[in-house]
């Protein structure tokens, strides 16, 4: 088996050995080894190699199947194709005389069959593959699994614009996600400090591709959503699909989906739109076209202010001056001087009606106090003390009556009868029998009386209640008060009574003077018509 140099090509055969020679030989020092320090490789001949190695490794045409993950035909009418498997890539290029010839046009996600050869080229280390011809061999995984996701979470709602929420007019703490030191960064920083100096940027650096990548830009928006900031950017410079897959992960759409904080998605690619975009609450373009979008430009901000301020000034101006000239029309208005002397004459005569109200005040409580003194002399002759102690009285009247009746003296006449008449010892057993009909009649007498003072004592203790009930005392006491008019008239509607009046309270203990400051009349009551000099007509 032949053994390979280090580019795969067989090693040259070893020089045959001379013959002895019977002259002596000059000895000479051995060839360096190619790629020794003493004989590097120069580029050229690392390239040469490469390609040798690349074109005599593989047949010079042959059959690849794989999925379009990126679709490019620019104006030259070449075609320019990314096939993927995975997480590896293979570039791929259909000249325009091969294109032309293709019976259908390749999309992005569908996978296909392509004929052609690998090469690669002197000046560049890269390699691709030529198309020659190009068949559809089905729907791309990659693309197909990104739909149904895509499917899934708008059907639970992510999606939703409804729940989308608006950015803050002038955001000043901006949190940026992106990698460490990348061109995203530089951008959005130097955009959003040249729109307005004074905001705060806080960084936080998570790798933006790769394996590792949807679970550190999770944990990165989670960690900025706790965070007292304004708005949080996720941004990245763009990239293919494969770069973005990050971006479409489901850990990273339900994390931008909880942040509390409203969330900004510039990944930057216009073609290939990641999940994250649709779950934000505003999508930008580019990072320098999120920070366009955040900020205001501050000089827009001052010429705005400072026309507002003068807008301002000039109404506070114009208000200021109308209202010195209705301040000088009322100073000299006819009313105005005329209004000490109506407050004179209104003085003197409201200190007549004083004069006039507390006169009626007092007719009044002095009519009022007669009208007690009657009414509670009426209350002490209906007093339930003083019935209960008539109706004791008539109790006594009533046992002395019963203690004189006939009834009781006949039993007795005819005991004293039979005791002449009988012998000693039958008259004894009368006599006891009598006696006990006698005490039991006596028994019946009481209890007839005891039942009768019991109901006269229940009647008298109801009637007793039912004074208290009535007695006005009782409820003025309850915290209740008796409003009077200036006649001594119970007052029970506020018909009839103005503003300024002067009423008695009558309370519980003492009574008080008031004057009316409001009168509300009741609900079916038709408002008071007045006349041209302001009283009640």
């Amino acid at each position: 088996m032949t053994r390979r140099s280090l580019f795969g090509r067989p090693p040259a055969p070893a020089p045959p050995v001379p013959p002895p020679a019977t002259e002596p030989r000059i000895e000479t020092a051995p060839a360096a080894r190619p790629g020794s320090a003493a004989s590097p490789f120069s580029i050229r001949e690392i390239s040469a190699r490469v390609r040798e190695v690349l074109e005599d490794g593989f047949a010079r045409s042959f059959w690849i199947e794989g999925e379009l993950s990126q679709v490019s035909r620019p104006p030259s009418g070449h075609l320019y194709l990314t096939f993927r498997e995975e997480r590896v890539v293979l570039e791929a290029v259909a000249w325009a005389s091969d294109a032309r010839g293709f019976a259908l046009v390749p999309e992005r996600g569908d996978r296909f069959r392509a004929f052609g050869r690998l090469r690669t080229y002197d000046g560049r280390s890269v390699y691709q593959f030529q198309v020659q011809r190009l068949e559809k061999a089905g729907i791309g995984a990659l693309l197909q699994e990104l739909e149904e996701r895509e499917a899934r979470l708008e059907r639970e709602g992510l999606f939703d614009p409804s729940r989308k929420r608006d950015l803050p007019f002038l955001p000043l703490r901006i949190g940026l996600l992106t990698a460490a030191g990348s061109d995203a960064s530089v951008d959005f920083t130097r955009t959003a400090r040249t729109r307005f100096p004074g905001v705060r940027i806080r960084e936080h650096h998570a790798p933006v591709q790769g394996p590792a990548a949807p679970g550190a830009l999770a944990a990165g928006i989670r960690a900025l959503g706790r965070q007292e900031l304004d708005v949080i950017v996720v941004a990245r410079g763009g990239g293919s699909v494969e770069d973005l897959l990050p971006f479409s992960d489901e850990l990273v759409v339900r994390a931008a989906v909880a942040c509390p904080v409203p969330l900004v998605s510039a990944i930057g690619h216009e073609a290939n739109r990641p999940l994250l975009d649709r779950a934000a609450d505003l999508r930008a373009s580019t990072p320098s076209a999120a920070a366009r979008d955040i900020l205001p430009l501050r000089e827009d901000l001052v010429r705005e202010i400072e026309a507002r301020r003068g807008a301002s000034a000039a109404t506070v101006r114009r208000a200021l001056k109308t209202a010195e000239g209705r301040v000088a029309a009322f100073r000299t208005h006819r009313a105005t001087t005329a209004l000490p002397a109506w407050l004179e004459a209104e003085r003197r005569g409201r200190g007549r009606d004083r004069s006039a109200v507390l006169e009626a005040a007092r007719r009044a409580v002095g009519s009022r106090e007669v009208r007690l003194r009657a009414t509670r002399e009426r209350l002490d002759r209906s007093h339930p003390a003083r019935r209960l102690a008539e109706q004791v009285t008539q109790l006594h009247r009533l046992r002395e009556r019963l203690a004189g009746l006939p009834l009781l003296r006949g039993p007795e006449a005819r005991l004293e009868r039979n005791r002449r008449r009988i012998s000693p010892e039958p008259l004894h057993r009368l006599v006891a029998a009598e006696r006990a009909a006698l005490t039991a009649h006596r028994g019946r007498q009481g209890a007839a009386v005891q039942r009768s003072l019991e109901r006269h004592a229940f009647a008298a203790g109801t009637a007793g209640r039912k004074l208290e009930d009535v007695d006005p005392r009782v409820v003025l006491r309850r915290g209740y008060s008796l409003a009077l008019d200036s006649a001594g008239r119970a007052l029970a509607s506020s018909r009839g009574v103005r503003a300024g009046d002067r009423l008695r309270l009558l309370l519980g203990e003492g009574e008080l003077g008031a004057a009316v400051e409001e009168v509300t009349l009741p609900p079916d009551a038709a408002p008071a018509r007045q006349n041209s000099e302001g009283n009640e007509s």
